[in-house]
């Protein structure tokens, strides 16, 4: 049953749904509806506590519901907004601009990638495990700065993994490979530390001199020496081999969800993008386009 609108405002809102859905016109007229019966106010006299107790009459509705509801109203509100009904507040003044996505074309092929670790290594052991790490994980450049060598581990199969704190404080594991540890072994072995993994230890993964952590400039520094020597043309950072690490795994068939749990991705969509791009431009519609060739 269609719940009849009374107010005025609500019947405009509905109305200018109508010709892009009648479907959502009738659920969100269902909705809105519901909502200001619930309220028993008119819409310009609304309070956060009367949303507030709006929500919790939804309680005993499905996620789904729950969700469904929700939105139409803030669509509801939104349009009272537009209209000069209800006032704005200082979150609805601070808009985000929409960013540009510039990383798909941030990453190095894979003949540039291996082209970069070979001239890191020409720099210093440093430099190339630094490299490594960053091209074989996809970490940000804050979470290798960040990890310790208590943080590795191996799983029930012997696998050896890397706990990191990502974005939001957010813990996830990275698959760490052989070639990898070897390397960090290495460096360990140059600076006098056990190799052997060890719960308790707190020095860094990847140690500078004496010692210390790196800060993420001066690992900034040993991928802008690599790149340098490498003669790759492009403007290389940490940010762009954790891109790299991205495309490449995608084109070498990683799904959109893996991609997701080992770069931290909060949303799938950001990894999705990936394969997308890794795809480039291997079916477009420029292919089927009918026009004779111009010579």
């Amino acid at each position: 049953m269609v719940m009849e609108l009374t107010d005025a405002t609500a019947r405009a809102f509905v109305e200018a749904l109508r010709p892009r859905s009648e479907h959502t016109a009738r659920s969100y007229a269902h909705a809105v509806g519901g909502f200001l019966a619930e309220t028993g106010k008119p819409v310009d006299q609304l309070t956060v506590p009367d949303a507030a107790a709006y929500l919790g009459s939804l309680s005993g509705l499905a996620a789904a519901s729950r969700a469904h509801h929700i939105s139409a109203i803030r669509s509801f509100l939104k349009y009272c907004q537009a209209q000069g009904i209800i006032p704005y507040t200082p979150l609805d003044a601070l808009k985000r601009p929409r960013v540009a996505l510039t990383s798909m074309t941030r990453y190095l092929r894979q003949e540039e990638a291996e082209r970069l670790l070979q001239a890191a290594r020409g720099v210093s052991p440093q430099c190339h495990v630094a490299c490594a790490a960053l091209l074989l994980t996809g970490l940000r450049v804050s979470e290798l700065a960040m990890a310790e060598w208590r943080h590795l581990f191996r799983d029930l199969e012997s696998r050896l993994g890397v706990m990191v704190v990502g974005k939001g404080g957010k813990e996830r594991v990275v698959k760490v490979r052989g070639d990898l540890f070897a390397l960090l072994c290495d460096e360990r072995k140059r600076k006098g530390l056990p190799t052997k993994l060890d719960g308790r230890d707190r020095m860094p993964l990847l140690a500078g001199w004496p010692k210390r952590p790196y800060t993420t400039r001066g690992l900034h520094r040993l991928v802008a020496k690599a790149a340098n020597l490498a003669g790759i043309d492009k403007p290389v950072s940490p940010h762009w081999l954790r891109h790299s690490f991205a495309t490449l795994a995608a084109a070498g068939g990683a799904p959109p969800y893996q991609l997701q749990a080992d770069l931290g991705h909060a949303r799938l969509e950001t990894s999705q993008r990936y394969i997308h791009w890794a795809r480039g431009l291997a079916d477009s519609a420029v292919d089927r386009l009918p026009i004779r060739r111009l010579t």
